[in-house]
């Protein structure tokens, strides 16, 4: 604590704490980036499918359009909105059971990918969400 009651923090921890952070917003940023441009590839989808499949691909579409969008909020204020975190993390960990799952019961169409996609995506969330949230709690309790 300085004279006028404020805690300091140590210049090379604050540093390490923003290093994490910013790296976090980066990985963040690309799964942004990823969704993004997957939703934009998934309009030849949209406009390519037959009745049976119309509203699974406009669905589909949707979605990541959705996750992009969430990605990036996440991206750009990362210690805002937890309750977003845990969504999005949720969703692809449930996405990569499932598919597992699936997997394992063998002769399912893209169940294999969804593992490799949404489990890497999964990995990296969950590390992104550490990352950002590095030392936040040790900083409120340095405050108190």
């Amino acid at each position: 604590m300085d004279l006028s009651g404020e805690w300091i923090v140590n210049a090379s921890t604050a540093g390490t704490s923003s290093r994490w952070r910013t790296t976090g917003q980066l990985l963040t940023g690309l799964a942004a980036v990823s969704a993004l441009l997957a939703a934009v590839t998934a309009v030849s989808d949209v406009t390519a499918a037959d009745h049976a499949t119309l509203v699974v691909q406009t669905w589909r579409m949707y979605g990541l359009f959705l996750c992009g969008g969430m990605f990036a909020l996440l991206a750009l204020r990362p210690r805002v909105h937890g309750a977003v975190w845990a969504l999005v993390i949720a969703n692809k960990a449930a996405l990569t059971v499932t598919a597992a799952a699936y997997s394992a019961h063998g002769g399912i169409a893209e169940a294999a990918k969804t593992v490799g996609w949404d489990g890497t995506l999964t990995v990296a969330l969950v590390a992104a969400f550490v990352m950002c949230r590095a030392n936040s709690e040790s900083r409120s309790e340095l405050a108190r």
